[in-house]
C-alpha cells in the first residue's frame, strides 16, 4: 500500500493536465499513488491518463458512470484509496516536489489530523501572480469562516487513522463543495493546523468556478446561512470579516 493516496478530479483538463501529472511525479516523496478520476470528460484527458498509466504503476484512471461534479469524483477515489493519508490536487494545480515529505513529516512529528500549506497564485499560463498566500495558524469553526488563505484541496493533508469516513458532500446545492468538507471536519471537533511552507500553485483562470468573485460571495453567504446555520448577526459579521481577508489576500490575483 502506497503511504498517500492524491485524489483528483477530471473533466476537460486535457490542457493542464501533462504539467500536473508531472508535479506529483516529482515529489520527493515517492511513496504514493495518484487515483484520478475522469468525470465525462470529452478532450483528450482519458488519454492522457492512460498513456501516463502505462509508464508509472502508481497512476490510477478511474471513471464515473457519468458526470457527477468534483464531490461525486473526489468520494470515488477516495473509497479506492489505499494510502494512510489523503491528499487532494486539482487537475489544474500544481505542487512544488518537497510537498508531500513536508506534508507528511509535520502529521508525524506533531500529530495534527489535518494540514494545510502557504501557496501561491499562478496564471493560466504559469506565471506567478500576487504575493504568498499565507493561512491562518489553526483552522476551527471560527477561522475556517472569517479567514482567507487555508488553499483548500491543494493544501489539504489528512490522516485517516484519525479521521475516519471522510467523504465530501454529495450532492452539494453549494458551489464551494470544499468548504463544506472543511466545516464537517471542524464541525466534528477536528482542528487543523498550519504548515508554514510554500509547497502549491493555485492556477486561477477567467474559466474558473472561482473567477467569478461576487458569485463566490453569495454563495459563501448561502452557506453561512444553511449550511453552516450560524445565526444572521454572526454569519454577518464573520462574511465581512471573510470578504475583507479575502480582499488583501487577493487584491493583486487576477485571472488570466
Amino acid at each position: 500500500m502506497a503511504v498517500v493516496s492524491i485524489i483528483t478530479p477530471v473533466y476537460n483538463a486535457a490542457e493542464w493536465l501533462p504539467e500536473t501529472l508531472a508535479c506529483v511525479q516529482a515529489q520527493t516523496l515517492a511513496d504514493w499513488e495518484h487515483l484520478l478520476v475522469d468525470d465525462g470528460s470529452t478532450d483528450e484527458s482519458v488519454a492522457i491518463i492512460e498513456a501516463a498509466a502505462q509508464q508509472d504503476a502508481r497512476i490510477h484512471l478511474l471513471r464515473t458512470t457519468k458526470n457527477g461534479g468534483p464531490s461525486r469524483a473526489r468520494n470515488l477515489a477516495i473509497e479506492s484509496a489505499g494510502g494512510r493519508y489523503l491528499a487532494f490536487l486539482d487537475a489544474d494545480d500544481l505542487w512544488l516536489p518537497e510537498k508531500l515529505a513536508r506534508c507528511i513529516e509535520s502529521i508525524r512529528e506533531h500529530g495534527h489530523c489535518f494540514i494545510y500549506h502557504d501557496y501561491r497564485h499562478i496564471s493560466s499560463n504559469g506565471a506567478l501572480i500576487g504575493p504568498l498566500i499565507q493561512a491562518p495558524e489553526v483552522l476551527n469553526l471560527e477561522t475556517l469562516h472569517t479567514k482567507r488563505g487555508h488553499g483548500g484541496c491543494l493544501s489539504f493533508v489528512l490522516d485517516r487513522t484519525q479521521i475516519s469516513g471522510f467523504r465530501f458532500p454529495d450532492p452539494c446545492p453549494y458551489l464551494h463543495e470544499d468548504f463544506c468538507a472543511w466545516l464537517s471536519l471542524v464541525k466534528s471537533g477536528h482542528i487543523g493546523h498550519r504548515l508554514a511552507a510554500d509547497l502549491g500553485r493555485y492556477r486561477l483562470s477567467p474559466q474558473s468556478r472561482s473567477g467569478n468573485k461576487w458569485k463566490a460571495a453569495i454563495e459563501t453567504w448561502r452557506i453561512y446561512r444553511h449550511a453552516s446555520k450560524l445565526p444572521r448577526l454572526r454569519a454577518a459579521h464573520w462574511w465581512m470579516q471573510y470578504a475583507w481577508n479575502g480582499f488583501w489576500l487577493h487584491r493583486y490575483a487576477r485571472p488570466r
